[in-house]
């Protein structure tokens, strides 16, 4: 679900901009994004030196899952879009939506299988406080879409609590 929602940002700060933005823009504003979300879960989660040595390795493997079971599950859904899925056949429809359901469903596990392998790194506050941290970031992201269309995107400043 993580992947999704910052896959789906991705896509539309893409569909924002007026002019197709270049490989390598994208590549810039997805490095600058990643960036902003790991200051912000680190300042959220408070992590010591100590549990960010363990936490990060965990947290990068977790999120190349997540980008490729995503990427899977958008693929699929690409097969029959639009004026492919009206070219299919039924059957042919019918066997691709079921790819996409599986990639749906294994991309939903992933998020799933990241509970134990952050509880095993981090004390249970601080796994619930990511979570937390994910939500915030993404809440954060389509806020600033919303008030900025058309530029990339970026965390909007933080609430005072």
């Amino acid at each position: 679900m993580i992947a999704l929602a910052a896959c789906l940002l991705m896509a539309v700060t893409v569909l924002a901009q007026p002019q197709k933005p270049s490989e390598e823009q994208r590549k810039k504003d997805f490095e600058r994004i990643k960036a902003e979300k790991i200051a912000f879960i680190t300042t959220e989660l408070d992590l010591s030196p100590e549990e960010a040595e363990v936490f990060w390795p965990v947290y990068n493997q977790c999120w190349k899952e997540a980008r490729e079971s995503h990427k899977k599950m958008m693929d699929a859904f690409d097969a029959f879009r639009g004026k492919k899925g009206e070219s299919l056949s039924e059957k042919e429809l019918e066997a691709k939506l079921d790819e996409y359901i599986a990639a749906a469903r294994a991309s939903n596990l992933v998020m799933t299988d990241w509970y134990p392998k952050f509880r095993k790194v981090l004390p249970v506050h601080k796994v619930a406080k990511l979570y937390q941290a994910e939500e915030a970031f993404q809440m954060r992201m389509l806020d600033n879409i919303r008030k900025h269309p058309g530029k990339p995107s970026g965390p909007a400043p933080k609430d005072k609590k």
